[in-house]
């Protein structure tokens, strides 16, 4: 028994003994010499695995995009000074290599950032379905979806492309329509660079094999020749002809309402030079201009306008998609952007002071403030304040106000080359309207019309849009307005008090007039009784 005892304390000696040697170095027992030794011997082995793993990449191009490396697990440092670096020059190159491999967004056309993004998921989870199609799918985003879902509106998108084909003044027999298909199709093939490029950063690429690329085409030639269509057929009613029946049932009224709305969402879009390019392989009239299809655009995204357009032309150079397109068109002109740098110097504010938040309506009520409808406005985003005066352009909410302003922020949150205009006027509104009586008080005051159904909670419009929407203070074109409307309201109360409650009105003004008239009569009278009392007249 005492034998099997020994024996079994023996082992667990042994078992012990590395950890205890380990501690023995660590607190400070072994010389600095035998830890740099070891450290040594550490560093030795993580660059020849740093190394293996960058001649395993190297064999493997096509995983270039997905460059992931899996150090081993650091040891914790020592409290003795190290004698090595951890920083080798296998690890210097392969942080050159990550620096070089980045594209420098501008630098050439080729190197633009993509146009077209899928929505943050931070912004996705809390409405889901405002970011999603209903009827028709476009782009490469959505194409499983379409196939799994909806057959009819795909076979619909192939009946568009053969009436497209078969109008062509050069297929005078049925055999030639291959000959244009071609044409299409090679003009699709030398943009499909582009093409991958406005969905895909250029660092995150992989190397497309023979039959993805075909896919991508058929995709690009499938949705763009619908769109297409469409845009044809608004151009045939601003020309006041006469559009050639579908012959299909889809063309419901309501059906193509939704359609409408679903080619605004911004996962559903594909690049506006595919239907620029389709369009002169496709076109009847050789001088006709691509940009009649900006004015059909327009035109069918008419009744979803906020307000009436400004006078700024748009051509399709400019335009990346239908979304980005409605973006322009509903934007301030330039002329009528304040520039926030001028507000900063004008108030002594830096640029990162300017204030981002208002009281509501409400409270700048009780303030003296007022709210008006401004009628002179080129744009909804067109917000002025003067004199106590906050004009704001009308704006009316239906049911689909939502999605569309959502996914209007989700593109400037996305692409980094917008003003965020869309995004500060949200927010701004969102501080103005935080119960239903501040919806009620700009409902009078002609700024917000509810026309959305009545289970919808209209003065939580602006919240829900802001929920995940960032923007910095030097690019709130709003960022002056806010600074004269929170010194406005820091001015004395009193005087908003006398305002509001003795010249609301001209019979207020009347009445506070006629009782200050008596009061100083009575005043007067009061004044000669006492006189006469104690100075009376003297009695000849």
């Amino acid at each position: 028994m005492v034998r099997k005892a020994a024996e079994k304390v023996r082992k667990s000696a042994e078992e012990l003994l590395p950890t205890v040697v380990f501690l023995y170095i660590w607190g400070g027992g072994a010389g600095v010499g035998e830890w740099t030794e070891r450290r040594r011997r550490w560093n030795l082995s993580q660059q020849e695995e740093v190394v293996k793993q960058s001649r395993l990449l190297d064999d493997h191009p096509e995983q270039d995009s997905l460059r992931e490396f899996h150090f081993p697990a650091r040891l914790p440092s020592p409290p003795q000074p190290q004698a090595d670096s951890d920083v080798s020059e296998a690890f210097v190159k392969i942080v050159e290599d990550f620096m070089k491999g980045v594209s420098d967004y501008g630098a050439s056309e080729s190197e633009q950032p993509p146009t077209i993004y899928k929505v943050p998921e931070e912004m996705k989870n809390s409405h889901k379905e405002a970011y999603n199609p209903i009827v028709v799918w476009i782009g490469l985003f959505n194409g499983d979806n379409e196939t799994r879902r909806h057959g009819v509106i795909r076979g619909y998108k192939w009946c568009c492309m053969r009436k497209l084909i078969s109008r062509h003044h050069l297929l005078q027999e049925p055999e030639r329509m291959p000959v244009l298909l071609r044409r299409c199709l090679e003009a699709l093939e030398g943009v499909l660079p582009r093409i991958i490029s406005s969905n895909v950063p250029r660092h995150h690429q992989v190397r497309y094999d023979h039959g993805l690329r075909q896919s991508i085409l058929s995709i690009m030639l499938r949705d763009g020749c619908f769109i297409l269509h469409r845009l044809i057929k608004y151009a045939r009613i601003a020309r006041r002809e006469p559009a050639n029946p579908t012959g299909s049932g889809a063309s419901d009224n309501m059906v193509w309402g939704f359609v409408t709305c679903n080619l605004l969402l911004l996962e559903n879009q594909i690049p506006f030079f595919v239907v620029q390019k389709l369009f002169q392989q496709l076109r009847t009239d050789p001088d006709e201009s691509s940009d009649v299809l900006v004015a059909s655009a327009l035109r069918l995204f008419r009744s979803l306008r906020p307000r009436k357009l400004h006078s700024s032309a748009i051509t399709g150079h400019d335009v990346h998609h239908l979304l980005h397109l409605f973006y322009l068109s509903v934007g301030l002109p330039e002329e009528a952007v304040p520039a926030t740098h001028d507000d900063a110097r004008r108030h002594a504010a830096p640029l990162s002071e300017l204030p981002q938040w208002i009281p509501s309506a409400r409270e700048l009520e009780e303030a003296g403030v007022k709210f008006r409808s401004r009628k002179d406005a080129k744009s909804f985003l067109d917000v002025r304040f003067h004199g106590g005066v906050l004009e704001i352009p009308e704006l009316e909410l239906y049911d689909y106000s939502e999605p569309l302003f959502r996914n209007l922020i989700a593109f400037e949150q996305t692409y980094p080359f917008t003003p965020g205009h869309v995004t500060a006027y949200a927010i701004f509104m969102d501080c103005l309207v935080t119960s239903p009586e501040d919806m009620r008080l700009l409902h009078l005051s002609g700024v917000l019309v509810n026309q959305m159904n009545g289970e919808r909670d209209a003065a939580g419009f602006f919240g829900r849009l802001c929920a995940e929407a960032h923007l910095a203070s030097n690019h709130n074109y709003l960022a002056g307005v806010i600074l004269e409307i929170n010194r406005y309201q820091r001015s004395p109360r009193w005087r908003a008090a006398l305002v509001r409650n003795y010249f609301s009105n001209p019979w207020v003004v009347m009445s506070l007039f006629a009782a200050i008239f008596l009061l100083t009569l009575t005043m007067m009278q009061s004044f000669f009784a006492a006189y006469s009392y104690f100075k009376p007249p003297k009695q000849q």
